[in-house]
């Protein structure tokens, strides 16, 4: 019984999402000049969900101060972990990336520009590149962005590869890369499944690493040390819950 309602609770979840992420997203894409209040909108409907899926949250580290330009580079297993990440990691930073197969949603496109979410072309060099143009010119300038170093849901009970954009970024702005882990939503929620456990996701704020001894030749390196810092994390997290 117990797995028919988690079931159930999972496709209760699916379908409230699909019919009012669309509605949402038409409020947020009327908002122009009010960066919070769209981003309140997206956070009040993933907060409908989290309890729907009776999520809850823990966070601990200290998240980056406004002002203190930097690439916060995070891991996501499922979409457990989207339900969090305008709770938990999006307030603390001034702009974030997101991936382009969200455009699909009707408005969508506008409605992230609004809460200054950048949506990152797939396949699109020449867009990509004046992408990371605008968000290098936005960290040196003080700006915190969100980053992906996944690039995608792992679907996995790991951190899996980082790729380069992130470390990109902060190597040619200059600025720290802040590691961030998140453990519990591959548990709550894997990818595949319908079936949603309730359950806790821990979000860590890991410490600035710097990236001055860093050049485009050795990018590689900075994402595998990044990788390596988030999944030890990631490891310490999940050893403390197991029992």
């Amino acid at each position: 019984m117990k797995a028919i309602a988690e079931t159930m609770r999972g496709l209760y979840a699916i379908i409230r999402w699909v019919l009012t992420v669309p509605l949402m997203t038409r409020r947020a894409s009327k908002i122009v000049g009010d960066k919070q209040k769209a981003r309140a909108l997206f956070e009040k409907s993933f907060a409908q969900l989290r309890n729907t899926c009776r999520i809850t949250m823990a966070t601990q580290g200290t998240p980056p101060p406004l002002g203190t330009g930097c690439v916060v580079c995070y891991n996501e297993t499922s979409f457990a972990d989207v339900f969090t990440f305008t709770a938990t990691i999006l307030p603390h930073v001034d702009r974030a990336a997101a991936a382009d197969a969200y455009a699909l949603i009707p408005f969508a496109r506008k409605a992230c520009e609004n809460a200054a979410v950048e949506m990152v072309p797939r396949g699109q060099r020449a867009e990509t590149g004046r992408l990371m143009d605008k968000i290098v010119t936005a960290l040196r300038a003080g700006e915190r962005v969100a980053w992906g170093g996944e690039g995608q849901l792992s679907g996995r009970d790991e951190v899996i590869r980082f790729k380069r954009g992130a470390f990109l970024l902060a190597i040619r702005a200059g600025v720290p890369v802040v590691p961030v882990a998140s453990y519990g939503g591959h548990q709550i929620w894997p990818m595949r499944s319908v079936r949603v456990r309730p359950g806790t996701i821990n979000v860590w704020f890991g410490d600035p690493i710097d990236t001055s001894g860093y050049d485009e030749d050795n990018v590689r390196d900075l994402a595998d040390h990044v990788q390596s810092v988030v999944a030890n994390m990631y490891a310490e997290m999940k050893a403390s819950r197991t029992p």
